[in-house]
């Protein structure tokens, strides 16, 4: 009986011990999945060209130069150079630098007009954003073709121009963007210089970052306004009933 207790004893106290360490264990991988470890940082890719030749423009950043989606084109400097950056480039623009705060650019500056071409901008905290990929047609901005109406009055800041050049809007004194598209901005240079008065309504965006349309309206005030062909407008085609008007351009009916 005395041997029968003794091993009772034991097998009990081999139990307590087990039970005990597998709690004990239980309660250490709770405190471990409490603090879950880190997301592993994205891969960096390199530049598949040296930028270090580009020249480097420095100045304040003022604004973004918004698409009328949105989506961040460029930049504007204090002393009045608007920087230009493919579509991937600008979408990372606000986790390096915000308006008020010093930017580097190394891009391609222009001749004769006020802009840059961005392949790489450096923030004030020292990190850096560049553009990866090999040279191709840049992306298009999406633009929007429903959705509210923005109004846009006050004066003129600076003729908007393009990455090419040519002059395509106004930048504002409260800083919104107003496209009106190269035709129409040769057309009505004269309502676009810096200092004039000018009235604008189209489908755009207005919240945080900004404010930017594409003006259906343009005049010096609401009581000159003009209609114009947004910047982003179709090409105009066949009359409906006609031949032409369910075949749709590029396609293998077209041919």
């Amino acid at each position: 009986m005395d041997i029968h207790r003794r091993s009772s004893c034991r097998l009990l106290a081999g139990v307590l011990v087990a039970g005990s360490l597998a709690a004990g264990s239980a309660h250490a991988a709770g405190k471990t999945g409490a603090q879950p470890a880190a997301a592993p940082a994205p891969m960096q890719v390199a530049p598949v060209f040296d930028l270090a030749p580009l020249p480097v423009t420095s100045g304040q950043l003022v604004q973004y130069i918004l698409s009328p989606a949105g989506q961040i084109a460029g930049l504007l400097l204090a002393d009045g150079t608007q920087v230009f950056c493919p579509q991937d480039l600008g979408e990372n623009l606000p986790a390096i630098a915000r308006p008020g705060e010093q930017v580097s650019i190394s891009g391609l500056k222009g001749i004769g007009h006020p802009i840059v071409r961005a392949y790489a901008v450096t923030g004030p905290r020292g990190q850096r954003i560049a553009d990866v990929r090999p040279s191709s047609a840049p992306a298009p901005y999406d633009s929007p073709s429903i959705g509210p109406d923005v109004p846009v009055d006050g004066i003129v800041l600076a003729p908007l121009y393009d990455m090419q050049g040519k002059v395509q809007g106004a930048i504002m004194r409260d800083h919104s963007i107003v496209y009106v598209g190269e035709a129409n901005a040769t057309r009505l240079a004269a309502w676009l210089r810096p200092g004039a008065n000018l009235h604008a309504i189209g489908i755009g965006v207005s919240g945080e970052r900004g404010t930017a349309i594409n003006a259906r309206e343009i005049g010096p005030d609401v009581n000159q306004a003009i209609h114009i062909e947004p910047a982003d407008a179709p090409p105009p085609g066949a009359f409906p009933g006609s031949a032409g008007y369910d075949v749709i351009p590029g396609s293998a009916t077209a041919q």
